[in-house]
């Protein structure tokens, strides 16, 4: 076989298709060309073949997805345009076109719009990692069903960076796993769709979110408690003190009472009751005891009950000459409470 006659064809097409390979796949940046051209098919065309590519973040899929949105719907593939907005909502609720645009592109956004329904005001697709006994659970929200997976990468605080584990879950509304051994963990949480690109991110490589883990944690003292060297003599005295204190508080309540129910009396009285004048008139001493009487009763009453309160937290803080004792307000998660320990 002769290759003369063939050799013109064969070089015009390795010409035509060197720069093709050396181009690499089909970037973003050539999409945004494209459409800068207002060359729409192509932009629609490179956009769905980044897209199929995966591995982009939420930035760029974002760009990616409304490309191919207002691509699509300007050549009347309404349907591609709609889902192409669905995921871009994912990623971006609060975005709002420009009203300016032709209704041939805000008809499928409003569609995608509608089908948020009632949770427009939140986000239609995230995830959250909590801590549940001893395992982490995944929560995952996807109330457009869009989601194609979703990777945790984890650590513990200072192994440096680059050294997150990851994990592909499986697309439920929670995923549980082991909690690893440590007081904290670091950690981002992803969601991906179909084609592994990047819609919601928790957290990231270079800022990843905190978890406290309840194995390693520690209650938190914010009042230090006694030892037991120190000495219960000065919280005896001041609760034995505050004690008496509170006792005459007690009886001078008591007779102040006494002394408001007799004036009392004495207010109802027929020698309040004469005719010719009120009866404030003619008992108006008698009247401004009584309420004088009233106040002391009720003022020496309350002060009586703190007095009392306060005796009965001085015994409580007075330790022990046999073992450390205290009262210690501690925090640990999911718990708050005021301890004692020690003995009476």
């Amino acid at each position: 076989m002769k290759l003369g006659p063939l050799l013109p064809t064969l070089f015009a097409a390795l010409t035509w298709s060197v720069p093709c390979w050396s181009q690499g796949p089909p970037s973003l940046a050539d999409a945004e060309r494209a459409y800068a051209d207002i060359d729409l098919e192509k932009t629609r065309l490179l956009t769905k073949q980044v897209i199929d590519q995966g591995g982009n973040d939420p930035r760029a899929s974002a760009r990616l997805y409304l490309l191919l949105a207002t691509s699509a719907a300007a050549l009347d593939r309404t349907d591609e345009a709609r889902q192409a907005f669905t995921h871009l909502l994912a990623i971006d609720p609060t975005l709002k076109l420009d009203r300016s645009l032709s209704p041939k592109v805000r008809a499928p956004y409003l569609e995608a719009r509608g089908a948020l329904g009632a949770d427009s005001g939140a986000r239609p697709l995230e995830a959250s990692l909590t801590l549940e006994a001893n395992e982490l659970v995944v929560s995952l929200r996807d109330v457009l069903g869009i989601a194609g997976g979703v990777e945790l990468f984890q650590r513990a605080p200072g192994t440096g960076a680059g050294e997150f584990s990851r994990q592909k879950l499986q697309r439920l509304p929670q995923n549980r796993l082991p909690a690893p051994a440590g007081e904290r963990l670091e950690y981002y949480l992803r969601v991906l769709d179909s084609h592994g690109n990047v819609l919601y991110e928790k957290g990231a490589p270079g800022s990843p979110a905190r978890l406290r883990l309840a194995s390693g944690s520690k209650p938190t003292s914010f009042s230090s408690a006694n030892t037991a060297g120190a000495s219960p003599t000065v919280y005896y005295v001041t609760a034995g003190a505050l004690g008496a204190l509170s006792v005459a508080a007690g009886v001078g309540a008591t007779l102040a009472y006494l002394q408001r129910e007799e004036a009392a009396q004495e207010w109802n009285s027929p020698q309040c009751e004469r005719a010719g004048t009120t009866r404030s008139a003619q008992c108006a001493d008698v009247n401004e005891r009584r309420q004088r009487a009233e106040g002391l009763a009720i003022g020496l009453a309350a002060g009586g009950g703190a007095l009392l309160v306060g005796s009965a937290i001085a015994l409580l803080l007075a330790p022990s000459s046999e073992a450390a004792s205290g009262v210690t307000l501690q925090a640990a998660p999911g718990a708050l409470g005021l301890v004692y320990f020690g003995k009476l």
